[in-house]
């Protein structure tokens, strides 16, 4: 799978999600907005996931366990994030890790890392869906 995550890091994609091996969704929208059109449109009825994401903060990690997915790579990743993953029991592998996610401007939390914490996954997914 490493592989294929190289090979990702070097497109212009930001996200790609992969099911039984075979790449079933691809997005160059910012932040989760593209994880949260897969969701609206599969749910949860595709299996074995692996998610690859330039940027995984919590919000992506709330997301990934609402998917039920198998693995989640990411080129950054935030300490939240690892917790999150942690505590659900999925694997995942970030090249390199960051206390938070900021914001565009770089002084706060990004508003989606903000918004999940002290959730839980279905919570988190209510809330952002219609963003």
């Amino acid at each position: 799978m490493k592989n294929h995550f190289e090979k990702f890091l070097k497109s212009s994609f930001g996200l790609e999600i992969r099911s039984k091996g075979k790449i079933v969704a691809r997005s160059k929208k910012a932040g989760i907005k593209g994880l949260v059109d897969f969701i609206k449109k599969h749910n949860r009825r595709l299996k074995d996931l692996i998610i690859f994401d330039k940027t995984v903060g919590r919000g992506v990690a709330l997301l990934s366990v609402y998917l039920k997915a198998k693995a989640v790579y990411g080129k950054t990743g935030s300490k939240l994030a690892s917790k999150a993953f942690k505590k659900y029991k999925i694997k995942f592998y970030f090249n390199k890790t960051i206390p938070h996610i900021l914001n565009k401007k770089g002084d706060g939390l990004c508003p989606f890392e903000k918004l999940s914490l002290d959730r839980k996954p279905k919570e988190f997914y209510s809330l952002v869906k219609n963003n």
